[in-house]
């Protein structure tokens, strides 16, 4: 009595029938159901009843990827014995193209079924199937739009037997409906990975206007962390975690370049230069890359494959996967951007290129921008912006009649404190003293500036007097609270300032001079009657 026979043992023909669209129907019901569960679940649940009702072992969906080399690959595989879903066996995969192969499909290609049994298998069949324990085995063609989709096939592996054709018709609507199932997760995750697609361009987009938002504000803080917040941001999306920015020179008649920032994830921001990237030719460092990049070609690819020379260089930085994006300003070969990954073996891809790209040009720019308008120790506006801005700032006030206050600013007896604790210390004081002055001028068209060693500048549009003499307490009662100690200050055990102040109705006769020398005057009297105070007089 064979596996099917114990099954239907006592069952007539109709009863079998029955057995039959009952076991069907009830797969039919799972099979619907695909938006709401998972495409394995699906398979696992819906084929459970159809094995039971036709006495099967394992049943297997092959998909057909090449119809003229018959190249076909497993799909999804049931087994009775896990209960439900099994790996997918990795040599079938890609199902090796034997003649027992070619002559299945040639049956199948006008829709027929084949049934084998072990003791009939050819000798080709048997050695494809019978190290796969197949005592009997269906094989179910599946057709979709008139083209040949693939196979399911259906195992007994107990005994041999033969498949009734009320039991191949059950099979063969089975089929279908696994076939109709792979299909529509196919193209589920076809339109997510549209959808995840889309969403990740949306967020780099979404980065980048950040980042630029980030580079392009007033920011008054260390340009640093400036620098670190806009490529913390760009290598969360694009997942980098080093990164270099290069800029070129010309020397001894050939192209160098210098390390002008750096960036690692692992410390956390920004960090310290590598001296062996100072000033060095192309032609040593990365001789293969200068005519590469100068032509505008990014560079993406595995340390590993990169040319002797490149590959170690950025080995020695324990770097795995590296994008190197020329940046060109005016049409001229500016520099290049170093994206690394330290941990993955990857190839970057096109979007993210096209990220890096823009987000390399942003960080060039930043640090073009922040040479000419901001204090590389402090982060501050510098000289250069006071100068180009006066002019534009008197002129406007000279149309409106609007006054102008201007703080001439000075550290107290800051020799003194370089020379009692060091030019590092006096760096931080520095930088303390620009971050109080900054948060102190807090409205939009106001600013401060590093105007030269310890000497600063408040520019106060559309200030009156009153508006002046309250900044300038406010500015000294802060610098006071800081509480840095200066022991060898005549003014205080702490860290003080000097302000001259000057206001006056800004007229197209006057220019940045006539505030300068005013606010001057009026810092020399400050310093003149004990310093850690303000004076003031009308310009």
């Amino acid at each position: 009595m064979t596996n099917a026979d114990r099954l239907y043992e006592g069952l007539d023909t109709n009863e079998r029938c029955e057995l039959y669209a009952n076991s069907l129907n009830k797969s039919l019901e799972i099979f619907v159901s695909y938006t709401e569960k998972e495409v394995d679940d699906i398979m696992s649940h819906g084929l459970k009843p159809i094995a039971a009702a036709a006495g099967l072992d394992r049943i297997i969906v092959f998909r057909i990827m090449n119809r003229d080399a018959l190249l076909c690959g497993e799909k999804y595989r049931w087994d009775r014995i896990l209960g439900g879903t099994a790996p997918i066996d990795d040599v079938l995969r890609e199902l090796p193209v034997t003649s027992a192969i070619r002559r299945w499909v040639s049956i199948m290609s006008d829709d027929s079924c084949i049934s084998l049994k072990r003791s009939e298998f050819k000798e080709d069949e048997a050695a494809f199937l019978s190290p796969r324990g197949v005592m009997s085995i269906l094989i179910v063609p599946i057709f979709t739009e008139g083209e040949f989709w693939g196979v399911v096939t259906c195992h007994d592996n107990t005994m041999e037997r033969d498949f009734d054709k009320d039991c191949i018709a059950m099979l063969r609507s089975t089929a279908r409906m696994c076939a109709s199932t792979i299909i529509r997760a196919e193209k589920t995750l076809i339109a997510n990975q549209a959808v995840s697609a889309l969403s990740r361009r949306k967020k780099m987009s979404d980065t980048l206007n950040k980042v630029s938002l980030i580079f392009l504000s007033e920011n008054e803080e260390e340009f640093e962390d400036t620098m670190a917040a806009g490529v913390r941001l760009i290598a969360e999306v694009a997942e980098f975690d080093r990164l270099s920015l290069f800029r070129n020179h010309i020397a001894v008649g050939s192209l160098h370049m210098s390390q002008i920032y750096r960036w690692d994830k692992s410390y956390g921001g920004s960090t310290d230069l590598v001296e062996s990237f100072a000033d060095v030719a192309y032609t040593y460092f990365m001789p293969n890359w200068e005519s590469y990049l100068a032509s505008g070609n990014p560079v993406n690819t595995l340390a590993s494959l990169l040319p002797e020379r490149e590959a170690a260089v950025l080995q020695t930085f324990g770097i795995v996967s590296v994008v190197a994006i020329p940046i060109h300003i005016n049409n001229s070969f500016w520099g290049f951007a170093l994206f690394g990954d330290t941990k993955n073996a990857r190839s970057f891809e096109d979007d993210i290129i096209e990220m890096m790209r823009s987000a390399a040009f942003l960080f060039a720019n930043a640090f073009i921008r922040n040479e000419v308008e901001y204090d590389a120790l402090t982060g501050i506006h510098n000289r250069r912006f006071f100068d180009e801005n006066m002019k534009r700032i008197i002129s406007l006030l000279s149309r409106s009649g609007g006054l102008l206050s201007l703080l001439m600013i000075d550290i107290d007896f800051f020799k003194l404190y370089n020379d009692t604790y060091g030019h590092i210390e006096g760096d931080k004081c520095l930088k303390i003293v620009a971050r109080t002055l900054s948060q102190n001028i807090t409205r939009a068209d106001d600013f401060v500036v590093r105007y030269g060693g310890e000497e600063f500048v408040a520019v106060l549009p559309n200030t009156d007097e009153r508006g002046a003499r309250l900044i300038a307490e406010k500015l000294l009662d802060n610098i006071r609270n800081c509480k840095i100690p200066h022991e060898q200050s005549e003014a205080a055990d702490f860290v003080t300032i000097s302000i001259g102040a000057a206001t006056g109705k800004a007229s197209h006769t006057h220019n940045a001079d006539d505030f300068v020398k005013k606010a001057d005057e009026m810092l020399y009297k400050s310093k003149q009657s004990g310093r850690n105070k303000y004076s003031f007089e009308r310009l």
